[in-house]
């Protein structure tokens, strides 16, 4: 078998190492520093960051020179790491960020990911710890009398993996004018009558808005809806972007361009340009669009990744994905039914009914 060497498979990976006793560290969401599991000695984040890159710095991510070196910058082909615990090679996709080896299983930052102008402008660092996983989960469930038993399994939970996913965040304005067709309603006595009067008008709004940090979802491997739904995020909790974050989790390069996603970011600015509108003409009701003239000016970007826990299960042929914010622990994602449980339930009911009215009968 030929085997690459390191200057063919370009060995440009991270290991953080504990200095102490050389064992592998994670990034602690508890704690927010890096963890030994072996000596429980705990660094902090930018002093192993500035250790491992030796003085090595790059440029954060900017639209613009992005798009003008578009092609050095967007090769997405299969790579190959060399991990520095153990020298095993590791294949990963040209959107993988952060890893961890299959043979020693220590966790890999890969840095080609962040070259090229790359680097996100920012992070949020996972809050929510893994132990916490079960009271979530639990939580999300609780109530919900028709879902499978045994759905979110203990297994299943404890193998919950945390997920850096790359958002964008557009700032921009959005200038225009909005029709609204509207009616206002009256009641009064009228002698021995009861009138009832309805008023038509057209509501003419115009202004600008301006919005800061509207995320859309830059992978296309995750579900936008799911994404969506999982925020908010306190975006003021974004700190500088350091590798060293990315340690025990998995992340990964955004694979949809501020150019593809733009479009989202700006639909989602107009509906809301549109309600803020709306929330000016509360003397009306039943108010309708009857039309609008708006645009985005001056839209900017920002590239950020953000803290996401991923649950995966099956049940009956179906694939169900759930996602927990890892910055405030919220859940969502679509709930099973079991058709057991919901034969049994009905019967239930049924049978329930039919003894109340068998008794009410026997009365009469």
């Amino acid at each position: 078998m030929l085997m690459k060497t390191e200057e063919e498979v370009g060995m440009d990976n991270t290991f953080y190492k504990c200095p102490a006793c050389g064992t592998a560290l994670q990034y602690s969401a508890a704690s927010g520093k890096l963890e030994c599991a072996a000596c429980g000695n705990q660094y902090e984040v930018a002093d192993m960051e500035a250790a491992a890159q030796g003085g090595v710095s790059r440029s954060a991510f900017s639209w613009g020179d992005y798009k003008a070196n578009l092609q050095q910058i967007t090769d997405m082909s299969t790579k190959v790491y060399i991990c520095k615990s153990c020298g095993a090679q590791i294949l990963t996709d040209g959107n993988t960020a952060a890893t961890h080896c299959p043979y020693c299983d220590s966790e890999v930052v890969i840095n080609d990911a962040f070259d090229g102008g790359l680097q996100p402008n920012g992070i949020i660092p996972f809050k929510i710890t893994k132990d916490r996983m079960k009271s979530i989960v639990d939580s999300f469930g609780k109530g919900k009398k028709l879902l499978p038993r045994d759905f979110f399994t203990n297994k299943r939970i404890q193998d919950v993996q945390g997920v850096y996913v790359p958002f964008w965040l557009f700032d921009g304005t959005v200038d225009g004018a909005v029709v609204f067709d509207a009616e206002k309603q009256r009641r009064f006595d009228e002698g021995e009558y009861r009138v009832e009067e309805t008023s038509y008008f057209q509501l003419d709004r115009e202004g600008q808005l301006a919005f800061v940090n509207v995320p859309v979802d830059g992978a296309v491997k995750m579900d936008d809806a799911l994404m969506e739904s999982v925020g908010p995020y306190d975006f003021n909790e974004i700190t500088d972007f350091r590798t060293a974050y990315l340690s025990g989790y998995l992340a990964d390069r955004f694979d949809q361009d501020p150019d593809a996603s733009i479009g989202r970011a700006e639909e989602l600015m107009i509906a809301s340009t549109v309600d803020k509108f709306r929330s000016t003409a509360k003397d009306y009701s039943n108010l309708r669009v009857a039309g609008k003239n708006l645009r985005l000016l001056s839209p900017s970007v920002k590239y950020v990744l953000l803290p996401v826990y991923i649950i995966n299960c099956k049940y009956g042929g179906k694939d169900y994905r759930y996602a927990i914010n890892g910055q405030t622990g919220k859940m969502v994602g679509e709930l099973p039914i079991s058709k057991q449980r919901k034969n049994a339930y009905f019967w239930g009911v049924f049978g329930a009914i039919t003894v109340i009215l068998g008794t009410l009968l026997s009365l009469l």
